[in-house]
């Protein structure tokens, strides 16, 4: 099985990187569009905005903490171990650091080792936001409607992904290093985009609204082109 995912990954990683060049546009007014519907609903004063400017304001204060370096270092670990069980291959080693304990020399803050890899394994903490999704997921199962503390908690999360995210990618990331900085440019913003508009579509409508995220700006895309 892994070797048969592992194809189709490889096959399927340049179609995959122009169709989110495609939609990029469709999903930043997806995106846009999500953010202005916030505006009209008084979104801004919700407990999901304010856990997100908290957060966003702590991290800015101490993110270089060790604290926080060493669980957004894990996070990030564990979402490429997340991926690499997805495509069946298997986790070796898992490894994270809060940096102040590195050993000869070593700058390696984290560490996943695998019987092989794929370009989905390699670039998925750079798009997928592990913590806010895993947390939205929960809070769906438990609840059927978001509680002030579930939409704070996902407010706080997903500042806590954007910043970290943006902090970890950089031209020296070996990672995107293996997937080409090519692919990346192509993939990543549009990822992005839907992935955050998933969050946000939820926070405001629901599981639907946040399942429209991934149809819509399909169907935009088509409609500008006239297929």
């Amino acid at each position: 099985m892994q070797r048969l995912t592992g194809l189709f990954l490889a096959i399927a990683k340049w179609p995959i990187a122009l169709i989110a060049l495609v939609i990029t546009p469709a999903s930043a007014v997806v995106f846009f569009d999500l953010l202005k519907q916030a505006s009209g609903q008084g979104f801004w004063t919700s407990p999901f905005a304010v856990g997100f400017a908290a957060s966003a304001a702590f991290l800015f204060v101490f993110g270089k903490n060790s604290f926080i370096v060493f669980w957004s270092t894990m996070e990030h670990e564990f979402t490429h171990a997340l991926f690499a069980w997805c495509t069946f291959v298997p986790v070796r080693k898992f490894m994270t650091s809060d940096g102040t304990t590195l050993e000869n020399g070593d700058r390696t803050l984290g560490e996943v080792e695998l019987d092989g890899s794929n370009w989905l394994i390699s670039s998925a903490p750079y798009f997928f936001p592990t913590a806010p999704v895993a947390l939205m997921a929960v809070t769906w199962i438990l609840s059927a409607r978001s509680t002030v503390v579930g939409a704070g908690l996902l407010g706080a999360t997903t500042a806590y992904s954007i910043l970290s995210t943006w902090r970890e990618t950089h031209g020296g990331q070996t990672d995107l290093k293996n997937v080409g900085f090519s692919f990346a440019w192509l993939f990543l913003p549009g990822a992005n985009l839907i992935a955050y508009s998933m969050l946000l579509g939820y926070q405001l409508g629901g599981p639907k609204e946040a399942g429209l995220v991934f149809t819509y700006p399909l169907e935009l895309t088509r409609h500008w082109v006239g297929v």
